[in-house]
């Protein structure tokens, strides 16, 4: 047992030292950018090195199914989920207490939901303060859940879907909230795997982000270049977010549950020492997330998709096969939807102009 307790810190510890800390740096918050700017095709981000980073984080993922298994094995691991699971009755109040003061502090910034998005009207700040008001209350948990999707919804018609898929891990609270006093024991547990998928999908869609806009970040990195860890700047933006990605799919498969949900918060709360209290109110519902995770594990009601396959080969070439499956969806769809996205505020961009007085 202790042997594995050490493997599992030699291999995570060193893991969490090592993510590097824009992966998780939302750089809409902190850079000036324009979807109308420059961008990178998929033939000019699948270079080499892409390819290269591909198959490692492949294999990478593959070593993740033995070890997760290994560790389900131990008595010691056994032990802290089962003292986890005892608090599992907690997690609905973590993720109310998180969204609270999401809301709380969305509201006194003149935000809609996160930093970049601001408010285009005054009721907007006050719907978002009487949302957390409701939070208050069990009984109008739901109610504040709808609402919180509802938020969504108007950000993503007024900003564009493409923008607020980076916020996709909102209409998954919304979700967890607006199912937990659902009578139905099956309906009540598709929160948790609506939790686990959106903030999944919305850590590989930002991940994207620096693939496809990498002059963003790299106006971070010039402030902070001792975040590159002294590598040149754009293979180690790239690394960073083939990190991103990585940890995002393994919340979606449901891969080592807890103790990636532990890493990913200790990495979070890392990155407030250089991009400070705006990193704090961007990622509160997420570090509330990654807590319920902790709590809940990969829940009770539904089997994750790493479950699908008992034997461990099968499992293995699921983790690592699908890891590639879903990037080469996904990039595609990011690429697409960023020349619409371009095309789309060119456009606004002309109008606001012809109407302007000479």
């Amino acid at each position: 047992m202790r042997m594995w307790g050490n493997g599992w810190m030699m291999m995570m510890g060193p893991a969490a030292a090592m993510v590097p800390q824009p992966a998780y740096a939302h750089v809409k918050w902190f850079a000036e950018f324009s979807f109308s700017g420059s961008r990178l095709t998929v033939e000019q981000v699948t270079t080499p090195a892409f390819y290269a980073l591909t198959l490692l984080s492949m294999a990478v993922i593959g070593g993740m199914v033995p070890l997760d298994r290994r560790l389900g094995e131990a008595a010691w691991y056994r032990a802290v989920n089962d003292w986890l699971a005892d608090r599992r009755g907690e997690a609905l109040l973590v993720m109310r207490i998180g969204v609270f003061a999401t809301l709380l502090l969305a509201w006194q910034a003149d935000a809609l939901l996160a930093p970049e998005l601001r408010v285009w009207a005054g009721w907007i700040g006050w719907l978002q303060f009487g949302l957390a008001l409701l939070l208050l209350f069990p009984r109008t948990v739901p109610v504040a859940g709808g609402g919180l999707i509802a938020l969504y919804l108007l950000g993503a018609a007024r900003f564009g879907a493409f923008h607020l898929l980076d916020y996709l891990f909102f209409a998954g609270t919304g979700w967890y909230l607006l199912v937990s006093r659902a009578r139905g024991e099956r309906m009540r547990g598709t929160g948790l795997p609506a939790l686990y998928a959106t903030v999944g999908f919305s850590l590989c869609w930002v991940a994207l982000e620096k693939m496809v806009y990498p002059q963003w970040a790299l106006y971070l990195l010039d402030q902070h270049p001792q975040l590159a860890l002294g590598l040149e700047m754009r293979f180690f933006l790239l690394a960073a977010a083939f990190v991103e990605f990585s940890l995002g799919y393994l919340l979606i498969i449901n891969l080592l549950q807890r103790p990636l949900a532990l890493v990913i918060t200790i990495v979070f709360f890392l990155t407030t020492t250089v991009f400070g209290k705006l990193e704090v109110i961007g990622h509160t519902p997420i570090h509330a997330a990654l807590i319920v995770f902790l709590l809940q594990g990969p829940g009770t009601t539904w089997q994750p998709p790493i479950a699908f396959h008992r034997k461990l080969g099968l499992r293995t070439a699921f983790a690592a096969v699908n890891f590639a499956v879903l990037l080469a969806i996904l990039l595609p769809l990011y690429a697409a939807a960023a020349q619409a996205q371009a095309r789309e505020t060119s456009r606004t961009a002309q109008a606001i102009s012809a109407r302007s007085p000479r």
